[in-house]
């Protein structure tokens, strides 16, 4: 879905048909946790209303906290996992061992349906966008020295969080979409801990570049049973390497 003019509804107020259109995009994904919303000019000009009716609406769906204002004006898709779930527990994983392997097992289990989900359901854009994900890992991997801070700043688990988040985007489930965007920090911090094990001992990182190009080639073909087993071997082999 995108952004349509919105026809004037009888008997109801304009910045109840906004509220639903934003509503509507939020649900099918279009608009994701923590993606900005366009301006204010740009959005009423999209939708073709006022801006004060705009602005009722956007207030309305602040209050509902589906949108959080941000600092220096505008808005974003709020994110209410994050501040309530994944990063008390990215705290908690930080101090005891065992959360981090109860994190391992949730990833198992959130994963592995959204790889499932993603081989069936991926479109040419979502396996565009897992591809070039993929290439800005590999790249990484590929340097001397792959756990220094790549190009722009972005770390080794940065990309590595961010190719399992662009699966989840290709499910096209709206509550996963959502959970998984909640947990990212979460995830993220998890394969923190993984590259620093990994760099601690000096391992071989040819395995985890294998693994994660053999799950996206299992989505491009849209194969489901070997997206789920490309996955399921992938996080086995994370588990045991943090473990010895």
């Amino acid at each position: 879905m995108s952004y349509s003019p919105i026809v004037p509804p009888p008997r109801f107020r304009l910045s109840d048909a906004v509220c639903d259109q934003l509503e509507q995009l939020i649900v099918d994904g279009t608009l994701r946790a923590g993606e900005s919303l366009p301006s204010e000019r740009d959005l009423a000009q999209k939708l073709n209303v006022s801006r004060p009716s705009l602005r009722e609406a956007l207030l309305r769906l602040e209050g509902s906290k589906l949108i959080q204002a941000k600092t220096g004006g505008g808005y974003v898709v709020a994110n209410s996992t994050a501040p309530l779930i994944a990063d008390p527990l990215a705290h908690l994983m930080a101090r005891h061992r065992k959360a981090a392997g109860d994190i391992l097992e949730m990833r198992e289990g959130l994963e592995a349906v959204a790889v499932e989900l993603a081989a069936v359901r991926a479109t040419k854009t979502d396996i565009q966008n897992i591809k070039e994900a993929l290439a800005e890992l590999e790249a990484a991997f590929s340097k001397d020295h792959p756990y220094d801070v790549a190009d722009g700043g972005v770390t080794l688990p940065q990309l590595d969080a961010a190719f399992h988040l662009r699966i989840a985007d290709a499910t096209h489930n709206i509550v996963l979409v959502h959970v998984m965007h909640g947990i990212h920090n979460l995830v993220q911090k998890s394969i923190e801990e993984t590259y620093a094990t990994f760099k601690k001992r000096n391992a071989d990182l040819f395995y985890l570049v294998q693994q994660h190009r053999t799950i996206y080639e299992a989505i491009r073909k849209h194969d489901p049973g070997a997206a789920r087993s490309a996955l399921g071997t992938h996080l086995e082999f994370i588990r045991e390497n943090a473990s010895r």
